[in-house]
């Protein structure tokens, strides 16, 4: 404080609006950082999310559309299309490499579940090329109804599953990309409330260094020039008001001896 005090007013000032602009500068850097962070990562976590849900859509449109392929050859001569159906290589190889398409470890655990009922459905499905070539339309309606359905609607409910919680994800990381965005003002609203401060201070201390002596001094001049009244003004420190006080009591005591020997 006292270096302070005999700083001049010129880097009193200076230093002062240094300082404010440091503290807003900083505060707003960190404010537009921690927002850009929080926004990259919540994005990016709504994207893979966005990506599971149309994966998860994608691979139900497949099953069902496979399943309803193989409802449709349960009546009618076709053998030879089962087989077809059956060793479908595009459908078994989209759901063979589902687990590396998806990001997080809720989505990779969903992938295995659903892998673990995809392999037990094909399992099943591969007994339909001899149901299809010995059996009557009522056994392979039996078989496709009471053996192979039940298997498909545990593969769908994985499915289904997969895609829930994919969309809870991104309701949930949209709500947090929402908080983190009120989250991230934080710092600009404590920049803004030092800011206030700042300024508050720097007048307190303009008044108190600059323009107070400055009215005790004009005062002073005045009650002389006026009232002829001792020039007693006090500034504390030894900055340019200083000397201009001292340079102001010179000039009073030299009009006073000169008043005195006139």
């Amino acid at each position: 404080m006292a270096n302070f005090r005999y700083m001049g007013i010129k880097r009193k000032v200076l230093l002062g609006c240094i300082v404010l602009a440091l503290i807003l500068l900083i505060s707003s850097s960190i404010s537009m950082f921690e927002f850009t962070r929080m926004n990259d990562h919540v994005t990016e976590l709504i994207s893979d999310n966005t990506k599971s849900i149309e994966i998860s859509r994608e691979l139900l449109a497949k099953a069902e559309e496979y399943n309803l392929r193989l409802m449709h050859l349960v009546v009618g001569e076709v053998a030879e299309e089962s087989i077809e159906v059956i060793n479908d290589d595009e459908f078994i190889s989209f759901f063979s490499g589902i687990r590396e398409s998806f990001v997080t470890e809720q989505d990779k655990a969903n992938a295995d579940s659903v892998m673990y009922a995809f392999t037990a459905y094909m399992h099943v499905v591969r007994e339909a090329s001899d149901i299809w070539f010995i059996s009557s339309d009522d056994i392979r309606k039996e078989w496709y109804f009471n053996r192979l359905q039940p298997v498909y609607a545990k593969l769908n409910a994985y499915i289904a599953k997969l895609t829930n919680d994919s969309q809870d994800a991104l309701i949930l990381n949209s709500q947090s990309l929402q908080d983190n965005f009120y989250r991230s003002l934080m710092p600009g609203l404590i920049s803004a409330l030092l800011g206030f401060l700042m300024v508050l201070l720097f007048n307190y201390y303009l008044n108190y260094y600059l323009i107070n002596p400055l009215l005790r001094i004009s005062h002073g001049i005045k009650g002389y020039l006026s009232f002829n009244k001792n020039y007693d003004v006090k500034v504390e420190g030894k900055d340019e008001l200083a000397e201009l006080n001292d340079r102001v009591k010179d000039i009073v005591d030299i009009n006073k001896s000169a008043k005195k020997r006139s």
